[in-house]
């Protein structure tokens, strides 16, 4: 109960820093140029949209071995300091603008030259028993709401860091799971770069037992319990170009391994899979 207590009140001063930030900043900017700053902040917040889709082929860790192929949509909305969008556009946003934060809900509290620090909120849609087969017998995982607080720091011209907690809000056995990846982005002209990624996962208790464990009520399956650690460790590559100022296309390849008890749980298909996409977005 206390870390969940704890989580939500970092979310919540998280989300409340950008309102504070905002009011300072219009107070300086009042102080500085009085009638031309209220004018200005009247106008509102600059609103922007991207819808597009993406062709992908994926497969999952859990439940079965088997892929899927298909369209998904890409889109976000960003007004302001704030920003709702898929998976895919939050990265879409940053060609030739502003670097944004994670999927779902999210906002940038704080960003300087080097280093920011970023908060957002998502839906996780949780699965069912039914869902795979190696999922047979074991408790559904409920839907939640997971708030998240990142930082990511450039430590060299094209080198950086990011550092995420993610946590379950609601208490629905989702726990916490926690992130770290080292990135390098090679620009190959003022329109288009790659990405290239290496990253780990962590989780507590709750997290770890809540996606990999089999409780002992689930019998007639044996039960498997384990504590928090490791989770997998990943890579990834991508292309990213600005077609001209409004059109933006992509493809990826990512890799993702399980290790440790994560990789050894019986409701595992595939310890080792990997996944591509590419993709095209209109941003007004």
């Amino acid at each position: 109960m206390k870390r969940r207590i704890t989580a939500v009140l970092l979310i919540a001063v998280a989300w409340a820093l950008p309102g504070l930030s905002a009011a300072q900043d219009a107070a300086q900017a009042a102080a500085t140029k009085g009638v031309e700053a209220s004018e200005a902040e009247s106008d509102g917040p600059v609103r922007h949209y991207l819808i597009g889709a993406a062709l992908a082929s994926s497969q999952g860790h859990i439940g079965s071995e088997g892929r899927e192929l298909g369209l998904q949509p890409v889109w976000g909305f960003w007004a302001g300091r704030y920003r709702l969008s898929s998976g895919r556009a939050s990265s879409l946003w940053q060609v030739g603008r502003e670097t944004v934060v994670d999927a779902g809900l999210s906002t940038t509290l704080v960003s300087h030259s080097d280093w920011s620090l970023g908060a957002s909120l998502s839906r996780d849609a949780g699965r069912k028993s039914g869902d795979e087969p190696l999922l047979a017998g074991v408790p559904d995982l409920r839907s939640t709401l997971r708030g998240k607080v990142s930082v990511g720091y450039a430590f060299a011209p094209r080198w950086s860091l990011g550092l995420g907690s993610s946590h379950d809000l609601l208490g629905r056995d989702g726990g916490g799971r926690y992130s770290a990846s080292l990135g390098y982005r090679q620009p190959l002209s003022e329109r288009a770069y790659w990405d290239a990624s290496l990253s780990a996962s962590w989780g507590n208790r709750d997290y770890m037992r809540g996606h990999y464990g089999i409780p002992a009520a689930a019998a007639p399956r044996p039960a498997y319990s384990l504590d928090g650690g490791i989770e997998g460790m990943g890579l990834g590559w991508s292309f990213t170009t600005a077609i001209n100022h409004n059109w933006v296309a992509y493809a990826g390849w990512n890799l993702s391994r399980l290790m440790g008890d994560a990789g050894r749980s019986p409701v595992v298909g595939t310890r080792q899979v990997w996944g591509a996409s590419a993709g095209v977005a209109y941003r007004y």
